[in-house]
């Protein structure tokens, strides 16, 4: 009897053995799990919906069979070394394929998830853009603004886009300031902006803004002076400081500058700028003239220095009351001066005359004292000296008076200008003399005058002018005129 049962017990062992061996021909293919050691195993990807618990029934339940649908006793406690092994591994390859289903399937649930919620960021961040576009396009085009009105602005010197920006977004001209500045970057206008005061409208668009903003035409800034004539550089400096156009000493020191001189062919006739006290002295001529607050040194000189060059070489004027007119370097020419020495005398002329007609005769006496220079300052009637034209306008030059002068220097000054001490014209003008003064140069009275003196001005009686042939004759005028 007891050879019956263990001759059944190693049948049983011997079915245990083919039934997990034929587990080794399983490939990890979803494909062969039918025949797996697990019953009624189910697992539905799609749905996410995965039944696990008839596998782990098996797993515990390995060993425990009924032939005939009934129970049976473990055999397990009985088993062979051989046998547990091959049970070993056929749970370990039933449980890697069971962990390989698993991941397989949380990675397909985890590729769902990750691709909707980057789908939902993508519109999220679309929508975003479009909406930020949207607005700032509006802006743009100047869509949707305060109903139009002109703001005031000021841009200060050397603003950068930034600082544009809160400026035009504080008076409203602009809403969005970095849509703004967007535009201005990507059309590479964030420079070229002109410093200074604007009227503009809160409904231009974009572009519209900038180009307005870098047009001086467009600044309501401007300051109107009007330079008389006879004025020095220090006057001309001094009024333009008033005016907050420009400092005095930065204009001054454009006035011997020769930054000029390729732009003005003129200023190439100056070929004593060592001696003279201001370069480009006679050249700022009087007139009223427009200029921005704050405006650029060298732009004030460009506006007095192409005036300049309007008036004197591209006018043509009439000398005589039936003449043609000409233009004043041709008139120059006819009489071998060049224009140098024309807007030098033209400036003592200026400095000496009471009115326009002593002008002319005034002029007719510099020119007959120049005459006698070759012949030694001796004119035809035995005067003498007359080589110096001691003008009291040029004796502390660049000032116009001794009380002018330093304190420092006041008794020691000496004028390299004084014609009480050089002989003929001085090295360069003592002042800016206008269109009046210049033409009597050209055309002077005939005269055979070589001195004369002023009676000063009162506030009921114009100067009087007194003429004279000789030295005797000027000593009387000088007395009539209450100077001696």
């Amino acid at each position: 009897m007891d050879d019956e049962l263990e001759q059944k017990r190693k049948e049983k062992v011997e079915g245990f053995k083919i039934n997990f061996g034929d587990l080794d021909d399983f490939s990890d293919d979803p494909a062969n799990t039918a025949d797996t050691v697990t019953t009624d195993e189910s697992f539905d990807l799609d749905s996410g919906n995965t039944d696990l618990s008839d596998e782990s029934e098996s797993y515990e339940n390995i060993g425990t069979y009924a032939d005939n649908g009934s129970d049976i006793t473990s055999y397990s406690d009985d088993l062979s070394d051989d046998t547990e092994q091959v049970l070993n591994k056929s749970e370990l390859r039933a449980a890697k394929r069971y962990d390989k289903k698993r991941r397989r399937f949380k990675a397909k649930k985890n590729r769902i998830i990750f691709r909707t919620i980057w789908i939902i960021m993508v519109l999220f961040v679309s929508i975003m853009i479009g909406e930020y576009i949207m607005v700032g396009v509006d802006d743009m085009l100047a869509m949707g603004r305060e109903e139009e009105k002109s703001v005031s602005i000021t841009i200060p010197k050397n603003a950068n886009i930034d600082q544009i920006t809160d400026i035009l977004a504080k008076n409203n001209v602009i809403k969005n300031k970095n849509f703004f500045k967007l535009y201005a970057m990507v059309t590479k206008s964030t420079s070229g902006f002109t410093q200074g005061t604007f009227d503009i409208e809160t409904n231009k668009d974009y572009q519209a803004i900038i180009n307005y903003m870098q047009s001086d035409m467009n600044r309501t800034d401007i300051v109107t002076i009007q330079f008389r004539e006879g004025i020095n550089v220090n006057d001309f400096a001094q009024l333009l400081e008033d005016g907050k156009v420009c400092s005095a000493e930065a204009f001054i020191k454009k006035c011997n500058s020769t930054e000029f001189d390729e732009d003005y062919e003129f200023l190439k006739d100056i070929t004593n700028s060592d001696k003279r006290y201001y370069r480009l002295e006679g050249y700022l001529f009087p007139d009223t003239y427009d200029f921005y607050v704050g405006e650029d040194p060298s732009s004030v000189m460009r506006k007095f220095l192409s005036n300049y060059r309007r008036k004197l070489y591209l006018t043509k004027y009439r000398f005589e009351k039936n003449e043609k007119k000409t233009l004043l370097e041709d008139k120059a020419k006819e009489l071998g001066m060049s224009m140098e020495e024309v807007i030098t005398m033209a400036s003592l002329i200026q400095a000496e005359a009471a009115d326009v007609d002593d002008m002319y005769v005034i002029s007719s006496i510099i020119h007959n004292r120049l005459a006698t220079i070759d012949n030694g300052g001796k004119n035809n009637k035995g005067e003498t000296g007359l080589n110096k034209l001691q003008l009291d306008s040029t004796e502390f030059y660049p000032y116009k008076s001794q009380s002018q002068v330093p304190a420092s220097m006041r008794s020691t000054f000496t004028s390299t200008y004084s014609t009480y001490k050089i002989e003929g014209l001085p090295a360069g003008p003592i002042c800016n003399p206008g269109i009046e003064a210049i033409k009597a140069v050209l055309n002077p009275d005939k005269t055979d005058y070589y001195y004369f003196c002023h009676k000063a001005a009162t506030s009921t009686d114009p100067a009087v002018a007194y003429y004279a042939k000789t030295n005797d004759e000027h000593i009387k005028n000088q007395e009539k005129a209450g100077i001696i």
